[in-house]
């Protein structure tokens, strides 16, 4: 994929057509940020034209911010970059205690999410998360640069 970063010309109503719209892209946290927003829709341009709204980051947890017990607040760097990753929680309806999973810092996660901006910082509201072995991080480096 070429990541010069151009704005889409094609109509709203023609985004669903992009591969890129109903899935993850795995992108580099340097990727989010150069993205693109568009001026209509809480989506991102990547690349040539593509139109992103969910993304997958790979990375090491350097910070953690429990705001209350609905909230909580990661940053993950996987050497390209350091993205905010926004975890909510609601726990009269929480299926799964793993969901709510609290991550320590140095632990290697996988994020899946939609990507956002809230009051200027690029963020990602996570839909999934799972904690992956430290090797991982690499193979998700390979795996994003053989997706360029």
């Amino acid at each position: 994929m070429n990541l010069e970063n151009q704005p889409c010309t094609r109509a709203p109503r023609e985004w669903g057509l992009d591969p890129l719209f109903w899935t993850s892209a795995k992108l580099f946290v340097g990727d989010l940020h150069a993205a693109l927003p568009s001026s209509s829709a809480s989506v991102f341009f990547v690349g040539n034209q593509h139109i992103v709204r969910g993304v997958e980051v790979v990375g090491i947890v350097v910070s953690v911010d429990t705001r209350s017990p609905k909230m909580t607040l990661y940053n993950v760097d996987d050497g390209t970059g350091v993205v905010l990753c926004v975890q909510f929680v609601a726990a009269e309806d929480q299926p799964s205690p793993a969901l709510r999973q609290a991550y320590e810092l140095g632990t290697t996660v996988r994020v899946e999410g939609r990507l956002t901006t809230f009051r200027g910082v690029r963020q990602v509201v996570i839909r999934t998360s799972t904690p992956v072995a430290p090797d991982q991080e690499a193979l998700g480096w390979l795996e994003r640069l053989a997706l360029r």
